[in-house]
């Protein structure tokens, strides 16, 4: 998935989550969290791996629902200390929707259907237990960026992020104003 459809995939799920809870809002901070959570495995493992060979895939160490759990865990804690404990939930809810959806819309129809050859390509949500799938384009930015093709799932994504940025719209634009007021401040006088 493509950080756009990230975003767009956490978000809803972040704004479906405030709907059914009496303890979290869209704010500038839980907005922040959910597009930094939606982004952070990304942002990890794809340099660790491509850029530095570091990591075995771009889906690896940060991917991983193992690793997911202990840096939820320690963000969660954090924020207790300055009583932002809905902050850490949206993290949460970005990072970990994050993983699930690099599954690919072809694994999931799979596995629902009873494909288990399908199982192959879920092992790194469990990585360092399980080897990473065998991905085609794993080696770096370029052969990613090279295998970009507008397909119906490439235009699911950017559909799913129109409503994503229809809903935002539609609950206020929560977060903007706080941008704004920082790059005003950063204009030169």
């Amino acid at each position: 998935m493509w950080p756009w459809g990230h975003l767009a995939v956490g978000y809803l799920c972040f704004v479906l989550y405030t709907q059914y809870s009496d303890r979290s809002a869209q704010t500038t901070f839980t907005v922040a969290a959910v597009a930094i959570g939606s982004q952070f495995p990304d942002l990890v493992d794809k340099p660790l791996a491509w850029t530095f060979a570091i990591l075995p895939s771009g889906r690896s160490f940060a991917h991983s629902l193992l690793t997911a759990g202990i840096i939820v865990l320690v963000v969660y804690q954090m924020s207790r200390r300055w009583h932002h404990e809905d902050t850490a939930v949206a993290f949460a809810i970005g990072y970990v929707t994050h993983s699930l959806a690099d599954l690919g819309p072809d694994v999931v129809w799979g596995l629902l259907r009873g494909d288990g050859s399908q199982l192959e390509w879920t092992t790194y949500l469990f990585w360092p237990l399980l080897e990473v799938p065998p991905y085609q384009s794993d080696s770096s930015f370029l052969a990613h960026f090279a295998a970009f093709a507008v397909d119906p799932y490439v235009l699911f994504q950017f559909g799913l992020s129109g409503v994503a940025l229809a809903v935002w719209v539609r609950s206020g634009t929560p977060g903007l104003s706080a941008v704004s007021r920082l790059v005003g401040r950063s204009e030169p006088s």
